[in-house]
């Protein structure tokens, strides 16, 4: 985000835009903002903030700016509101191209009302009086004489020359509004006769001259449909938001038009005219979505557009043309509320399963990278437009065009062509021993395959390579022959023909422009023979044999030569050739012996390569990405010395062989490539030449807006279209190949969240994913409201699961579960071991005192896709009749712990009686909300007493359980988590992570066999939004956790390197990650010296953009970190700020703060980096902040 004081190069003449966006901070500062096109064509906002007073809590509560633009209105939920006069937005823009800034308000005046102002709303004056100023408040304040609180309506105007402090001056006592009146929802104004529209809980009335002072509201019958399926809540459902649609301003000088929208989804149209107000009203329909105050209209020639974001659930856009219902064209993505979370990790502890680590920082064994990283879930949305969301980042790519070609497609291309005047495409697709040739229409409509008889190419082989040359012409290069096709003729030559030979079989080929080179067997060795074209001929140029097995080629451009680049194996071992197009070797070696890496770093051994891809950044520079058959890549960087002059990076991505594809295009604002490995599709940018490497990495996600719910489809190829079908700038279109399934997307260069929605029939309330089954298991009520368990495959989105009675017959409900008015409050696996062997349970506990210990068997059944898993399920055991909420349960090996209101209870499961024992309780001071088993060992999560840690003592029956440790001070809590580095450092860890309701977080040290005391704070913090549930998980991609290592003082969260994400109620997702004392010094300096920078922190309270820094004020700034807990934590959101500005030799200018930047960095490693920078002076300073940027870029590695 951009300030605007700061004046902007090569823009600071440009106007203002039409209108200003502006926003009131918690902070009270209002931010005046505007979004502008750079000329890369990306977007940035434009920001200016004003500073407002300080003195008034939640200034903002109330927010309204008046018709003319010319006042705002900000009031505090207190009794206070301030009036801010503006610049008029000709002399904002003037400014603005002058200065480069501009200064939007020109003076305020604050009141303090008599009361709490419920409602501040400016109305409209007549048309002819558009310089009066109309503010109308509702005061609600308790009167002795009416012995009740009273809403009072009053109304200040003046006139935009007056002296409005003089106004507010006066005291109104106010206009009494009647009963139904008093607490509105809603002021709607009326453009008409200073009219206005009241919206209560239970009326809608219309008073149709505030001016006068009049309260005679007439009502208005909206004869609106009853509550839809979408409502929540014991009450009818409330009217929440309204719009007022584009229309002509000579139609709103007779009529006024309305949009007043229900929670419910329901939408009515209100029309009213100048003469006397009638009002007309009409539902206009029902749309599928809650909806809240994010409910607005868009222009459009036809059809008025409503923008809805949503309330429990998705929003959307939908278009209401004349006479007909609202038509959703587009979802808008919104997956909370979230009340739980779940990945795919099989461990639930710091330290399960897990290889030991030696301390230089690596694992010596890798499990982790023997899958695919694991996924996230979390439960989303109300009523029955809830879902399962999975939590996934990237790029997204919606699909425009799919269908099944019945058969697998090794790999496709795709170009325009012009046919009898026609413009279409032909795809060209190469099968395992064949190609089919397609032709779209310009529209995509459909697709028509060509017969060999009518087909200007070889469909009788496979093809290997497929361009488009300058001219136009389609060169397809099969095992057999290279066929040319233009729009008016075409040709076909054999290989065979054109090298002189009986026969020739191609096994690799690349052609580009005029130049074809293919590669065949030759005895021991392999044969290239390089191709040129000249209109519908072909002729060879050159032939040479070179050594070992040729697995791939390509071509590329370097100062106007072009150079074939061939990969090759020779005794199990990949090389790279380089010759001329006459066949003269330029330079050869081998990709072990070349590379600058440590081969211990690979978790694999190299294998041969598959593919190879070359794009020019520049012409004086060509970068070659190489893909393997072991899930390397090799970067290799040739520069304009000369061929010789090579530099090359070599990355882990996967575990499966890797494919590269160039883009057609520069992506994000560079060069790019594809990659496709491990049935994923990523896209690479960033390219360094430090490091010859492509430094961001990320996965694209195939999306259809009709389906949700859609998986990530396992894509094996792709072929970037050179140019955009969708014709959007930065925009490009692929052709993806998904087994035998091929889709047409469009991608665009926006990293964010990507989630996929799992429909539930009702709101979730837990969800937990079973190692033992594989699937996710989620408690959720059903479409009668009553609660149950559902089994979903993660992959497929389908529910796989049937409920039995105990004699395994078929059941709506299992027994316990499906009463109206229970609800599920806690879900997990139990893992039972009885005499060796382990029985897998669920344990559910519910609101009305259930307890059930539920089995599942696994069978076949047969369906219209062939076989398919089910789940049966159904209640073993079951204790009932607690008179309190079960709230939260956990088991062991041998028994089961739970909580009955506020005691904990332990009992032992027996399976001969078929019943659960009691063994010991313990009373509480507030209910456990979430329990964990160390041992004899019972860490209780209150809700309202923070942790609490009680000794069962197992050893003895006759033992009573006691406490013997707690916290230093109440927190009311909401979930916990453990974190660890090592276990060899006995007594250190874990430490465990609290989150509080009221969005703080602590990390308390358990003082583990020193009874009787209290927990040790160790860190403390607020977040932006409270913790609902904390989970661990492998979650890195592969190709940063691949050599993920103890580096710069960095710590795992826990002993086998998982992730610990947090997740919040509005979605919002939280990395929290462990460091050592002498990073944190570091990284802490960084966020001090940013809070004082206002391009990275502008709206830091003090950080006034308009003010220059003053060198004197900088000595006296306070960064050195103090190491107290509230400030142990580092916040990474604005580290990540300072790292993608660059901004650290900006921030280390402040005071002294360079030596600190210096002093810390030498702390760091015992100073191994920087051994050699004090004695380089200047060059040294240099040293410093690049290593500041290495360590930001590896502690901001990509966690999801």
């Amino acid at each position: 985000m951009q300030d605007a004081p700061k004046p902007h190069e090569g823009n600071a003449r440009q106007p203002l835009p039409p209108q200003l966006l502006v926003l009131i901070l918690e902070s009270s500062d209002m931010v005046f903002l505007f979004v502008r096109e750079l000329p890369d064509h990306t977007l940035e906002f434009v920001t200016t903030k004003y500073e407002s007073p300080r003195n008034l809590k939640y200034l903002g509560y109330h927010f309204i700016i008046n018709p003319s633009s010319r006042y705002i209105a900000a009031g505090s939920a207190e009794g206070a509101f301030i009036i801010y006069e503006l610049e008029t937005l000709a002399n904002m823009s003037t400014q603005y191209q002058l200065q480069g800034y501009y200064q939007p308000v020109k003076n305020l005046k604050v009141r303090i009302a008599d009361g709490i102002i419920h409602k501040l709303e400016f109305l409209y004056p007549r048309p002819e009086d558009d310089y009066h100023i109309i503010l109308l408040i509702i005061i609600v304040r308790r009167e002795a004489i009416r012995g009740s609180h009273i809403s009072r309506m009053v109304v200040y105007d003046w006139e935009a020359s007056d002296d409005v402090e003089g106004i507010l001056k006066l005291e109104k006592a106010g206009t009494p509004l009647p009963k139904e009146h008093r607490m509105p929802l809603m002021i709607i104004p009326l453009r008409i006769n200073t009219a206005f529209i009241a919206v209560s809980e239970h009326a809608i009335g219309i008073v149709k001259n505030a001016f006068t002072g009049q309260t005679s509201f007439d009502t208005l019958e909206t004869h609106s449909p009853s509550q839809t399926n979408l409502h929540h809540g014991a009450a009818g459902p409330l009217w929440t938001a309204w719009a007022r649609p584009f229309r002509l301003n000579k139609y709103f000088e007779k009529t006024d038009i309305i949009y007043l929208a229900r929670e419910d989804g329901v939408i009515a149209h209100i029309e009213l005219d100048s003469a006397d107000l009638l009002p007309s009203v009409t539902t206009v329909g029902t749309i599928s979505t809650n909806i809240s105050t994010a409910f607005t209209t868009a222009y459009d020639v036809f059809s008025d557009v409503f923008i809805i974001g949503g309330e429990s659930g998705p929003g959307g856009i939908w278009k209401l043309a004349a006479r007909s219902d609202p038509q959703q064209v587009s979802t808008i993505a919104n997956w909370s509320p979230v009340v739980d979370m779940a990945t795919t990790d099989g461990n639930d502890s710091w330290t399960d399963g897990v290889a030991r680590q030696d301390r230089s920082g690596r694992s010596k064994l890798s499990p982790i990278l023997s899958q695919k990283p694991d996924r996230i879930f979390c439960t989303s949305g109300r009523g029955p437009r809830s879902s399962l969301t999975e939590l996934r980042w990237g790029i997204q790519a919606r699909i425009g065009l799919e269908f099944d070609y019945d058969q697998v497609v090794r790999q496709s291309w795709m170009f325009p062509v012009e046919s009898q005047g026609e413009r279409g495409f032909y795809a060209i697709l190469s099968m395992p021993h064949s190609s089919d040739v397609l032709h779209f229409p310009a529209n995509l409509s459909n697709a028509s395959a060509l017969s060999s008889e009518v087909s200007p190419f070889d469909t009788n082989s496979r093809t290997i390579s497929v361009c488009q040359n300058d001219q136009g012409t389609i060169v397809q290069v099969t095992e057999t022959s290279t066929s040319l096709a233009a729009s008016s003729q075409s040709s076909r030559h054999t290989h065979g023909d054109v090298c002189g030979l009986d026969s020739l079989v191609a096994d690799n080929a690349c052609c580009e422009n005029d130049i074809v080179v293919i590669s065949s067997h030759n005895g021991q060795a392999s044969r290239l023979d390089v191709l040129r074209i000249d209109q519908m001929n072909v002729t060879k140029v050159a032939s040479v044999d070179t050594a070992g097995e040729v697995t791939c080629l390509s071509l590329f451009t370097l100062l106007g030569d072009t150079y074939i680049v061939v990969g090759s194996v020779i005794d199990g071992t990949p090389w790279i050739f380089n010759y001329t197009l006459d066949g003269q070797e330029v330079r050869s070696h081998s990709i072990v012996s070349h590379c600058e890496y440590d081969a211990q770093q690979l978790q694999l051994r190299m294998e041969a390569f598959t593919s190879i891809s070359a794009v020019n950044d520049g012409p004086n520079k060509t970068i070659l990405v190489f893909g393997t058959r072991s899930g390397h890549l090799v970067t290799v960087r040739i520069s304009n010395d000369g061929i010789e002059d090579i530099s090359m990076t070599v990355e882990q991505l996967g575990l499966a062989p890797t494919k590269v594809s160039p883009a057609s295009g520069p992506f994000a604002g560079g060069p790019a490539f594809f990659v496709c490995c491990d049935n994923s599709l990523w896209v690479m940018t960033d390219f360094s030449e430090q490091e010859t490497k492509f430094k961001t990495k990320n996965l694209i996600w195939p999306t259809d807006s009709s389906d949700p719910s859609l998986p990530a489809p396992p894509i094996h190829a792709v072929h970037c279209l050179a140019d955009s079908l969708s014709n959007y700038p930065q925009h490009m279109s692929l052709m993806l190949l998904a087994g035998t399934r091929i889709l047409l997307v469009d991608i665009w260069p926006h990293v964010g969240p990507v989630p996929r929605s799992i429909p539930l029939a009702g709101t979730p309330v837990r969800v937990i994913y079973s190692q033992t089954w594989k699937c996710l298991v989620v408690a959720h009520f059903d479409e009668e409201d009553r609660s149950t368990l559902s089994f979903i495959d993660p992959d497929s989105g389908a529910t796989i699961s049937s409920a039995s009675d105990k004699s395994k017959k078929p059941s709506q409900h299992i027994s316990g579960l499906g009463h109206v008015g229970d609800k599920i409050f806690g879900l997990n696996e139990w893992l039972y071991v009885k005499d060796g062997k382990t029985f897998p349970f669920l344990i559910v506990t519910t609101q009305q005192g259930r307890l059930m210990i539920v089995s599942v068997k696994e069978k076949k059944v047969e369906t219209e896709n062939g076989p398919s898993r089910e789940l049966q399920y159904w209640t073993r055991y079951k204790k009932k009749g607690f008179s309190a909420p079960v709230y939260s349960a956990v088991g062991d090996a041998v028994g089961l712990l739970f909580c009955v209101g506020d005691t904990l209870q332990w009992e032992v499961l027996d399976l001969a009686e078929k019943r659960l024992k009691p063994m010991k309780e313990f009373r509480l001071d507030s209910p456990a909300i979430s329990l964990r088993v160390e041992g004899s060992k019972v860490f209780a999560l209150t809700a309202m007493h923070s942790m609490l840690v009680i000794d069962l003592h197992v050893e003895s029956e006759h033992a009573e359980a006691s406490l013997i440790h707690c916290d230093q001070v109440v927190r009311y809590m909401s979930h916990m988590v453990e974190m660890g580095d090592s276990e060899d450092q006995l007594g250190e860890w874990p430490l465990n992570l609290l989150s509080t309701s009221q969005a703080d977080f602590s990390g308390v040290w358990v003082p583990r066999g020193q009874r009787n005391r209290e927990f040790e704070v160790v860190v403390s913090g607020k977040l932006p939004t409270s913790i609902r549930k904390f989970q661990r998980g492998h979650t890195r991609p592969f190709w940063v956790a691949a050599n993920r290592q103890r580096q710069y003082n960095t710590l795992f969260s826990t002993v086998d390197q998982a992730e610990v994400l947090g997740v919040s109620l509005d979605g919002s997702l939280q990395h929290f990650a462990l460091i050592g004392l002498d990073l944190w010094r570091f990284l802490r300096l960084v966020q001090n010296l940013a809070k004082h920078d206002k391009d990275i922190c502008p709206f830091e309270p003090g950080n006034d953009s308009k003010k220059k820094r003053d060198e004197d004020e900088d000595m006296y700034l306070d960064l050195e970190p103090q190491m107290v807990p509230d400030k142990m934590h580092v916040d990474g959101d604005v580290l990540k700020r300072c790292f993608d500005r660059r901004a650290l030799e900006t921030l280390v200018s402040m005071g002294d703060g360079l030596d600190l930047f210096c002093e810390y960095l030498d702390g760091i490693d015992e100073g191994k980096h920087t051994k050699a920078f004090r004695i380089d002076g200047e060059d040294g300073h240099e040293k410093y902040l690049e290593l500041g940027y290495e360590i930001l870029e590896h502690v901001l590695a990509p966690v999801i």
